[in-house]
């Protein structure tokens, strides 16, 4: 039995054009249009149909050659129709990759023009969302712009809190625009400048008034400005208010010696209150003794020298000696006589104020050494004490 390429008159190794071209030739001969009645030809047709669709379709023709082989070749010629086939199979993969006709360019004439449309839409939509995406951000630009000046406005009308305010509530609107922040920090800047203007001047109550709205609105309140509104209120007389006003500096460096013995100083002189006065002198001389044992060790008296121990101690002891006399703890007063006069011996008050208390506790030993030696060193404090005891002792 004849098999297709032989229908076909066609060798194992014809083209797929060479196919076709046998198919329509024998199509022609054997059509039924052109033999009528003819049974042999429609028969004849038939399988020079089935003969072209089974080797023009590549996947049937590889099958039907491996089945042929299989049926009509020896061993070694089934091998050799196998080398055969592989070989004109890649062949054809070579025609089929290489080989350009109307076809590949139709083909691929129609890729490009899809591969152009897509890409028109692309870009079409990338530049319609980045054109939206750009208004929205000159909308938005414009808008802090606008809230930005009106701020400007508030603040230079003086309504200080009303633009900080409206800064606060723009930034949790939009808390990633960084125009606020540098807004914000411009509007503390300027009145920080217009504080310490009022300050130089002199003019203590315009500076309290930006003092304390920067105080209000710096995150925290900076050191220097609770600094500078202490001052302020100490200058117009507030004392109480100024005082206030160090106990927040305490409150944030609790052992600056400088602060305590300012508040203990204001109480004492301007308060009138030597209770809390003594608290807070109580308080520095617990820093003095920890400060110094730090440094020096439990006996650090005995080791250090006085003359490297800021004026500071000095002016602890004394200012807590005058409240001790004050509020009548005569030998707390003298001990603390004892420390400033250890610290610096060339001090006067110290030795009247130790004499004081002395008298007070009857101890009149040592008074007019006291006073003698608070007169060497200048001070005409002493005087009437001096004639008192010292000449009576004299008698």
């Amino acid at each position: 039995m004849a098999n297709y390429y032989e229908i076909l008159g066609i060798t194992y190794s014809a083209s797929a054009a060479e196919i076709r071209a046998a198919y329509k030739k024998l199509a022609m001969r054997y059509h039924p249009d052109h033999n009528p009645g003819s049974k042999e030809a429609e028969e004849m047709f038939k399988v020079v149909n089935e003969a072209y669709h089974t080797l023009s379709d590549g996947l049937k023709k590889s099958r039907y050659d491996s089945q042929i082989n299989l049926t009509y070749a020896t061993p070694l010629d089934y091998q050799r129709e196998i080398n055969k086939m592989r070989y004109y199979q890649w062949q054809r993969m070579q025609e089929k990759h290489y080989r350009i006709d109307k076809e590949y360019v139709k083909i691929q004439g129609l890729a490009f023009l899809v591969f152009t449309v897509i890409a028109g839409f692309c870009f079409a939509i990338i530049h319609s969302a980045q054109y939206y995406t750009e208004q929205q951000q000159l909308a938005r630009f414009l808008a802090t712009s606008n809230a930005l000046k009106h701020v400007d406005t508030l603040f230079n009308k003086g309504q200080f809190d009303e633009a900080f305010k409206t800064i606060y509530e723009l930034k949790t609107g939009d808390p990633l625009e960084y125009r606020y922040n540098y807004a914000r920090d411009s509007l503390v800047h300027a009145l920080r400048t217009m504080a310490n203007q009022k300050f130089n001047t002199q003019d203590f109550s315009g500076a309290v008034q930006y003092y304390r709205v920067l105080k209000n609105h710096e995150d925290p309140a900076s050191f220097e400005t609770i600094r500078q509104l202490s001052l302020c209120q100490y200058y117009l007389g507030n004392y109480k208010e100024s005082v206030q006003s160090l106990k927040q500096l305490h409150n944030l460096r609790p052992y600056n010696l400088e602060l305590v013995y300012r508040i203990g100083m204001l109480n004492l002189e301007k308060l009138e209150n030597p209770e809390e006065a003594l608290y807070y002198f109580s308080y520095g001389k617990k820093i003095f003794k920890e400060n110094l044992s730090e440094i020096y060790g439990a006996a650090f008296e005995v080791i250090m020298n006085p003359a490297d121990a800021p004026d500071i101690y000095f002016d602890l002891f004394e200012a807590r000696a005058r409240t001790n006399i004050q509020l009548k703890n005569f030998e707390e007063a003298v001990t603390d006589c004892n420390w400033a006069i250890f610290l610096r011996r060339e001090r006067s008050k110290p030795y009247i104020l130790r004499a004081t208390a002395n008298v007070e506790l009857q101890n009149l030993e040592n008074v007019c050494t006291d006073l003698s030696t608070a007169k060497r060193l200048g001070d005409t404090e002493m005087e009437p004490m001096y004639k008192r005891y010292c000449k009576v002792r004299k008698n």
